[in-house]
């Protein structure tokens, strides 16, 4: 794929409407809002991420993939540390609340209910309106090009596995019955 298509690739990534709301619109009321971002690995969620902090002033964006940094900027993931990372993330979105950060944009794969719980009780808790948002990326369930994308070196039946469980149709109250 050249540069120029996959320019082209990410300039359609989709910052669309949740129900019809337009996500600048709560920000303009004062309002706070958490989106939670879903999809497979290497489906273009960190750029939506990029272009939604950059759509708002004093938004964050968290990632479970953070605690990996190495301090040299290398990643390294470690399977048995993953339920510390998630609760580290928790921790951080919890501490941006209590900082009325907004938005705030959790960067995760987020392929199942349950794996959103905790952020959805810290919203509601919170009085922050939840959002969820999938990168409208021609590939995003392309299981090739995801295998190819993925900056993670997520291998091929990690992500069909992925695919398997992926959850459609996220809503809330589905999260809250998770």
């Amino acid at each position: 794929m050249s540069a120029e298509s996959l320019a082209q690739s990410f300039q359609k990534l989709s910052l669309q409407r949740n129900r019809g709301r337009d996500p600048g619109e709560a920000a303009a009321r004062g309002r706070k809002r958490l989106y939670l971002l879903r999809g497979l690995p290497g489906s273009g969620k960190t750029t939506l991420a990029r272009q939604l902090k950059n759509q708002f002033r004093g938004g964050v964006i968290l990632s479970t993939d953070d605690y990996f940094i190495r301090q040299d900027g290398s990643y390294l993931f470690e399977k048995y540390l993953l339920n510390v990372a998630h609760e580290w993330n928790h921790e951080r979105a919890r501490t941006a609340m209590r900082q009325r950060k907004s938005p705030i944009i959790i960067d995760n794969t987020n392929i199942e209910a349950w794996e959103m719980k905790p952020y959805v009780n810290m919203a509601r808790e919170n009085g922050y309106e939840v959002t969820f948002q999938e990168p409208d990326t021609s590939w995003k369930f392309d299981i090739g090009n995801l295998t190819r994308r993925n900056t993670h070196g997520v291998p091929r039946k990690k992500i069909e596995q992925m695919k398997e469980r992926y959850e459609r149709n996220m809503t809330v109250a589905k999260v809250l019955r998770a």
